[in-house]
């Protein structure tokens, strides 16, 4: 397995301009990390200007580690067909986006819990999104990894996957599909399943972890890595047992800044060596 992290206690800091994706790079770099991950809104734009200064600052802060993953949130779950349309072309100007700096993965969304939307009804329109961004995905060379997710601060409704049918049923209809899972371990206790349960129900398709911890069951409260309810060795017995080779990517939250990021670094290296 290798180490990844997405760095959210930094996203305020890096959205604002406080901190480059550069820095961020070169911290996950210095800590041992074999990549790093950011999310899509620290590339605000598509412009030369902007792809050409952020590619320097990378070369100039001397970053040789993998850039693994970028984290997006369509919302291919809405009602509005015209909607649907707009989430699949952002997906795949994003695509394109982020291929241009190397990044090998897009973890992507189911949609949000839209008022009246029936489990059956909202499986089937992400997947038939999922299945239109495959090609671009492939041309690209970037590979595609659905999250059992909860709210980003992006959206004003919770993730219809949230809700553990519901993800279940999503990953029974992109069977066939070139996606993978990205398996959040808080997610997975947060939506109050039986996370070990969750997991070995979808090992066969989960290609990335997002290690994550919750305060509560009901909502995903972040908290440090190692002090919420997630049992991580569980978690690991499931990965181990099944031979998973793949990402275990950090999804550091818990509001410490720097000092959160290095401890939670040092905690998920307990069970993913170096």
């Amino acid at each position: 397995m290798k180490l990844s992290m997405v760095p959210v206690s930094l996203f305020g800091d890096i959205v604002a301009g406080k901190i480059s994706i550069a820095e961020w790079g070169a911290h996950a770099q210095s800590r041992g990390m074999d990549g790093y991950d950011i999310s899509i809104m620290f590339i605000p734009n598509h412009t030369a200007t902007l792809i050409n200064r952020l590619k320097g600052e990378s070369q100039a802060a001397g970053i040789a580690i993998q850039p693994l993953m970028v984290c997006c949130y369509p919302d291919f779950t809405n009602p509005s067909k015209m909607e649907r349309e707009r989430q699949i072309d952002y997906l795949k100007r994003d695509l394109a986006l982020v291929s241009n700096f190397g990044f090998q993965c897009i973890r992507i969304t189911a949609g949000q819990n839209h008022p009246g939307l029936s489990i059956e009804e909202g499986a089937k329109l992400c997947t038939d999104c999922f299945a239109r961004v495959t090609d671009t995905a492939a041309k690209y060379g970037v590979t595609l990894v659905f999250e059992n997710h909860s709210k980003p601060g992006a959206w004003p409704l919770i993730d219809f996957s949230f809700n553990p049918e519901a993800f279940l049923a999503v990953v029974e209809k992109m069977e066939g599909l070139p996606i993978g899972v990205n398996f959040d371990t808080a997610n997975a206790v947060a939506c109050g399943a039986n996370a070990r349960e969750l997991l070995e129900s979808v090992i066969h398709k989960v290609w990335t972890v997002h290690l994550n911890d919750t305060a509560t069951v009901g909502a995903w409260t972040p908290v440090s890595l190692g002090k919420g309810l997630v049992d991580f060795d569980a978690v690991f017995e499931v990965l181990a047992r099944h031979r998973f080779d793949g990402w275990v990517c950090i999804e550091e939250a818990s509001g410490q800044g720097w000092q959160g990021i290095d401890a939670a670094i040092a905690f998920a290296r307990q069970h993913v060596k170096a």
